[in-house]
C-alpha cells in the first residue's frame, strides 16, 4: 500500500526566492477589481483552494450564539429534494436575497 505524500514535505519542496515573494505580496495587496472597485488581495498561484470555495468570498460576523444556534438547527432540521440536509451557506444565501428583496436590490443567483 503506497502511502499518500506529506503536505509539509511538498511545501518544503518548492523554491521561491523570499524576495520576489515580499514584492509580489505587496503588490497583491494593492490590486483592484475591475468590477467592483474593491481592493482584494489574490491568491498565490500555488495555494489550493477546495472546488466548492471557488470564486467566493468568506466573511465572518459576530452574532449573539442564539443565531448561530438557530441556523445550526434550520440546517439540521431541513432537507432538500434527495432528502440531505441543507448546509448552513445556503441558508444564509437565502436569507441575504430575501433581505435584498426587502431594501430592492438584485438577488444574486444562486448556483
Amino acid at each position: 500500500m503506497s502511502r499518500k505524500p506529506s503536505l509539509l514535505a511538498h511545501a518544503l519542496k518548492i523554491d521561491e526566492p523570499v524576495a520576489s515573494t515580499a514584492a509580489e505580496a505587496t503588490t497583491e495587496k494593492n490590486t483592484t477589481d475591475v468590477s467592483g472597485g474593491s481592493t482584494r488581495p489574490t491568491r498565490p498561484a500555488n495555494s489550493y483552494v477546495p472546488p466548492s470555495r471557488v470564486n467566493k468570498a468568506g466573511r465572518t460576523h459576530h452574532l449573539p450564539p442564539a443565531y448561530w444556534e438557530i441556523l445550526e438547527e434550520i440546517s439540521f432540521r431541513t432537507r432538500d429534494e434527495k432528502g440531505k440536509r441543507v448546509p448552513q451557506e445556503r441558508l444564509v444565501a437565502e436569507a441575504l436575497n430575501l433581505l435584498f428583496m426587502k431594501y430592492n436590490y438584485p438577488q444574486v443567483r444562486s448556483e
